[in-house]
C-alpha cells in the first residue's frame, strides 16, 4: 500500500509532537520530584508518595477502562482515515479484550507487586 507524502509528513509530525510531549512531561515530573526532595526530608516525600499510590492506581485503572470503552471508536477512526484495512479492522476489534486483559495483568503483577506479595506469603514473611 503506497503512502502519500502528506500522510507520511503527518505521521512524522504526530510522532515528533508526542515525543516532545513525553520529554516535557518527564522533565516536569523530574523537576517536581527534585524540588520536593530539596524542600522536605526523604521520609516526608516517601509518605507523600505512599498517599498518592492509590490515586495513581485509580488513574491507571480509569485509563485502562477508557481504552476498553473507546477501542471500537478508535478502530473505526483508524479505518475511516485509511490507516487500517477491513481485515485489520476485524482483527483489531477481536484483540480488544486481550489487550485490556494484558494491561490488567501487567498492572497487578508489576505495579501492585502481586507476585512479590504472593512469594512473601509463601515464605511466611510479613507483607
Amino acid at each position: 500500500m503506497a503512502v502519500s507524502s502528506k500522510t507520511a509528513a503527518m505521521r512524522r509530525r504526530g510522532l515528533f509532537g508526542f515525543s516532545v510531549l513525553a520529554v516535557v512531561l518527564t522533565t516536569g515530573v523530574g523537576a517536581l520530584l527534585w524540588q520536593a526532595v530539596e524542600l522536605s526530608s526523604m521520609s516526608q516525600l516517601s509518605a507523600q508518595i505512599d498517599r498518592f499510590k492509590p490515586v495513581a492506581s485509580g488513574i491507571r485503572l480509569a485509563l485502562i477502562s477508557l481504552l476498553a470503552v473507546s477501542w471500537p471508536r478508535l478502530v473505526r477512526l483508524a479505518c475511516r482515515s485509511g490507516r487500517v484495512g477491513q481485515g485489520q479492522r476485524d482483527s483489531l476489534l477481536a484483540q480488544r479484550w486481550r489487550v485490556v486483559g494484558w494491561l490488567l495483568v501487567i498492572e497487578c503483577v508489576l505495579v501492585q507487586d502481586l507476585f512479590g506479595r504472593f512469594l512473601a506469603a509463601i515464605n511466611g514473611a510479613a507483607v
